[in-house]
């Protein structure tokens, strides 16, 4: 099974290819910070090398390669932003897939427009992503509600993807405090990560009673972890209101 949406803004989630076993239920636990190992390749990576952790707090600064993928807009219908696979990374179905290690959040009033940011960490390459507004957020498997905190629901599913290791395990080492306490971006939500999927939602706070939406832009930067690697960076932008 897949992320559910509600009828109001159904996501059609296209068949992913598979890889391997994950986990559904509910948001895996971070795991300590791994420590920085030579000749390991973890899942993601194309081959043996230094892997390093995330960083404890997200770097200011630019990385490399940045790309608006989604301009600031209302995603009142699915939007997918696709990615293909080169070497040294092997195309699906084959696994290893890009893999996320951390999640970030940041406020940024000084922005023109000013904006709210959640950022998330992969290994290995950028996945491909699919996201747009719904009227609620469900746990993939078990259908379950994801609790957000927020009246206005962005739901995040990134493909060809996966957020644990050969095991089983939990590649996520670092998240935000949630609920995330922003004016706007109020809350996240794990959602899946199972079949090459790991999906999300956001719970995203407009003024009571009103027809207000607000504006989501996304864009992705290649983020140097000093060891000669990238971390592969896709972030969502709440334009405040």
């Amino acid at each position: 099974m897949r992320l559910r949406m509600v009828p109001a803004f159904a996501v059609v989630l296209l068949a992913a290819a598979g890889c391997a076993p994950g986990k559904t239920g509910g948001p895996p636990a971070a795991v300590p910070p791994a420590t920085t190992t030579s000749g390991v390749a973890s899942p993601g990576e194309s081959s043996p090398g230094t892997v390093v952790p995330p960083p404890a707090s997200e770097p200011a600064g630019d990385g490399v390669e940045y790309r608006v993928s989604y301009p600031f807009g209302v995603p009142s219908t699915p939007v997918t932003v696709s990615h293909s696979f080169t070497p040294p990374i092997a195309p699906p179905p084959a696994p290893p897939l890009p893999y996320l290690v951390g999640v970030y959040v940041g406020n940024h009033p000084e922005g023109s427009p000013p904006y709210q940011r959640i950022s998330f960490y992969f290994r290995g390459a950028f996945p491909s992503y699919r996201f747009s507004y719904v009227s609620g957020v469900f746990q993939d498997g078990t259908g379950n509600p994801v609790p957000l905190v927020g009246n206005s629901f962005l739901s995040i599913v990134f493909t060809t993807a996966q957020a644990h290791d050969n095991d089983g395990a939990s590649t996520i080492v670092k998240t935000p405090p949630n609920p995330i306490g922003f004016t706007n971006l109020k809350s996240y939500g794990f959602a899946g990560d199972f079949e090459g999927y790991v999906s999300y939602g956001l719970g995203i706070q407009v003024a009571p009673g009103s027809d207000q939406v607000l504006k989501i832009r996304a864009g992705e930067l290649k983020r140097p972890d000093g060891a000669g690697s990238f971390f592969y960076v896709v972030h969502f932008d709440v334009q405040t209101g």
